[in-house]
């Protein structure tokens, strides 16, 4: 029997509840059962846990301790943030969605899952998870790892089909003015310049414009961010034209 690791995050769905606690079924584990103390349900006091946990409830929870002799896991609900319970559930529903993603594409390309087991594997090795596997082909990403011609064209158009990439946006606040006679057609230029950095700018009353790069990348759009406050600054000077990029509030 496999299980979790100490202090890791699991899935599990509510099978029983009990005056003190409740039997949790990990859904990554076979529905290896684990127990939550009462104690263990909420940072606040419990009155009743039926107002808590409700049988077939699915939760997020962290493993306090481990005992495989006595086959005992017990987990913790309230140990865990928000943010930290809304990544484990996209994991989780991210890996249950890429299983079945791959049984559609191996449906299609008329192989099994044990003759495509090394080829699949290869290919979380490079990527990670098998979602990461279909979010990367969705990209366009480059493949190092050696899979057939055959599984890595239905993988591909499976993941192009199926998965949307994960988009990044970064906003900052311009603020634009000038006060030559002929300004407002200086300013009009300098706006219609950034946008040729791939950026959409939106007026919100003047002087102010919000300025939007969006990439399948952070670090991308910071960087084209970069760019464009540095191209305003050079600009700027030479038309005569105040101005500020500040992060939205």
């Amino acid at each position: 029997m496999i299980y979790p690791q100490l202090d890791e995050f699991v899935i599990g769905k509510v099978k029983k509840v009990l005056p003190f606690g409740a039997i949790i079924g990990l859904e990554e584990y076979g529905g290896l059962e684990s127990f939550v103390h009462i104690s263990e349900v909420s940072s606040g006091w419990i009155r009743n846990i039926r107002e808590h946990l409700k049988e077939g409830q699915v939760i997020v929870g962290k493993v306090v301790a481990l005992d495989t002799s006595k086959n005992q896991v017990d987990i913790s609900i309230k140990r865990i943030s928000e943010a930290e319970k809304k990544r484990k559930l996209e994991e989780w529903q991210n890996s249950k969605r890429a299983q079945k993603l791959l049984e559609i594409t191996l449906s299609k390309s008329g192989k099994t899952l044990k003759q495509a087991e090394a080829e699949v594997k290869a290919l979380v090795d490079e990527f990670g998870s098998l979602f990461d596997v279909f979010d990367a082909l969705a990209k366009g990403t480059e493949v190092q790892a050696k899979v057939s011609k055959t599984l890595l064209s239905a993988l591909e158009e499976t993941a192009k089909k199926e998965i949307k990439p994960k988009q990044f946006s970064v906003r900052r606040i311009l603020k634009l003015a000038s006060y030559a006679p002929d300004g407002v057609e200086h300013v009009k230029k300098l706006l219609s310049e950034v946008l040729e950095f791939g950026a959409k700018v939106h007026y919100v009353g003047a002087p102010r414009y919000f300025v939007d790069i969006t990439s399948l990348d952070p670090k991308t759009a910071e960087k084209a961010m970069q760019k464009i406050e540095a191209f305003i600054e050079k600009s700027a000077k030479g038309a005569d034209i105040e101005w500020s990029l500040e992060k939205e509030k």
